[in-house]
């Protein structure tokens, strides 16, 4: 199976890349701003969610900023491609019923898109990282495979999204809630490790047990204490994580290419 989705992948990638350029193209040329939205939007919704946390949780941190910068850019990328994943076989119907593509070529696709902003948005983090004077040390390194982990992560969700989302017409919905939800317990607007590093449940600190239970907790703690205090990479949760997220990808191609040739008949 992993031999055929690669054969695939080196055939197919090109269409996907191709896609994704067309697509960022057409955002361009429909919007008044152009390019400039793709800055502006992560600003404007850092300003708001820190506007929230300090007028009124009354919150204080000394890089708030870049703290709330970097845990939307993690999660944008995430939600945005695991739910338009969801409908992702039917959206394109048309193409899958009169040609065939492997089904995973259309995530990538959204995927590059939704990469390509967050390689934006992480720009904004480096400025906003300047601007608060936060020195880059050599472990900046580590982000690379942090960011791996997170394109291999969403990749994974996302195929398992789309395969199931085939057979359950309510799944955007049950989805929808689900994200919201994680929304709240993945640290986007607060530090998981500080604010919740003194909280116990059932004898387990809540800190630990966020990242150990939810992947964007722990990749948006992992980026945030290697680009704001310089940490080095927690090996041992990253590898917790890499094996989990290989597994999820495995499982996911598995389904999709068992199933497929039903998807036309379901939707």
């Amino acid at each position: 199976m992993l031999k055929k989705a690669a054969a695939h992948f080196k055939r197919y990638n090109p269409y996907s890349v191709y896609a994704a350029k067309s697509e960022l193209k057409g955002e361009v040329g429909a919007s008044y701003l152009t390019w400039m939205w793709w800055i502006l939007d992560p600003v404007l919704f850092m300003l708001v969610y820190v506007f929230i946390t300090v007028v009124v949780f009354r919150s204080q941190g000394e890089y708030l900023p870049v703290v709330v910068i970097i845990g939307l850019t993690v999660w944008n990328f995430f939600n945005k491609t695991v739910m338009v994943s969801v409908k992702i076989v039917n959206t394109f119907r048309g193409i899958v019923s009169k040609i065939y593509i492997p089904k995973y070529m259309l995530i990538l696709e959204k995927l590059y898109v939704n990469a390509f902003k967050m390689a934006v948005s992480f720009g904004i983090v480096a400025a906003f990282a300047a601007a608060y004077r936060i020195s880059p040390t050599v472990n900046l390194l580590w982000c690379l495979p942090v960011v791996f982990l997170m394109l291999l992560l969403t990749f994974a969700c996302s195929v398992l999204a789309a395969h199931f989302g085939v057979y359950v017409n309510d799944l955007y919905n049950v989805v929808q809630v689900i994200l919201r939800f994680m929304f709240y317990l993945s640290g986007v607007f607060y530090d998981v490790s500080d604010r919740l590093s003194q909280t116990t449940f059932l004898g387990l600190n809540v800190g630990r047990m966020m990242i150990t239970v939810n992947p964007v907790a722990y990749v948006i703690d992992e980026l945030r204490k290697i680009i704001i205090y310089g940490q080095p990479l927690r090996m041992e949760i990253y590898l917790y994580w890499l094996v989990i997220s290989t597994t999820l990808v495995f499982a996911g191609l598995k389904l999709m290419y068992r199933f497929e040739n039903s998807y036309v008949k379901v939707v």
